[in-house]
């Protein structure tokens, strides 16, 4: 476990503000209650007797400093770094599938119009050229990002 991950953890523990021009910031409701629950969560893995549980009882917002000798009290809590390797690796699966699924899409994307390419290539133009044609055309520049050409745009690159 790193102690760098449990600090990025905790530091929810500073509810954030939103800031308001010259009338100053407030804290919403919803960000207070969670930094209130992350500070429960937290204070049942510290020892009474820690100066990091002292630290979590008084203070309503926390330093570096402070962040940082409660995350060096966390780190010897075997509890406490299995819940924030858990953490951690939750969000690294989610980002995992999320983007097996978009290259997922853009091959199937790119299968599918492998027909138009060919037709492209079969004229004799360079994909490169039809590429950069897709991508600046206003009305076919969603076909560039998404790798989903139509005919119609390779009917009026093929017109020009």
């Amino acid at each position: 476990m790193k102690t760098q991950q449990i600090y990025n953890y905790i530091k929810g523990l500073n509810a954030p503000s939103i800031v308001i021009s010259n009338l100053g910031s407030y804290t919403s409701d919803i960000n207070r209650q969670v930094s209130d629950n992350l500070r429960g969560q937290i204070m049942q893995h510290l020892p009474e007797s820690s100066l990091a549980y002292k630290i979590c009882m008084t203070a309503s917002s926390f330093s570096d400093k402070q962040l940082w000798v409660i995350s060096f009290e966390l780190i010897k809590n075997a509890d406490f770094c299995a819940l924030v390797t858990k953490f951690y690796a939750e969000i690294n699966q989610k980002e995992t599938i999320k983007k097996a699924q978009s290259d997922a899409k853009i091959a199937a994307n790119k299968a599918n119009s492998q027909s138009v390419l060919d037709t492209i290539k079969a004229n004799g133009k360079k994909l490169g050229d039809f590429y950069e044609f897709v991508k600046n055309t206003k009305q076919f520049q969603r076909e560039f990002y998404s790798k989903k050409f139509s005919m119609e745009s390779a009917n009026a690159f093929l017109s020009i």
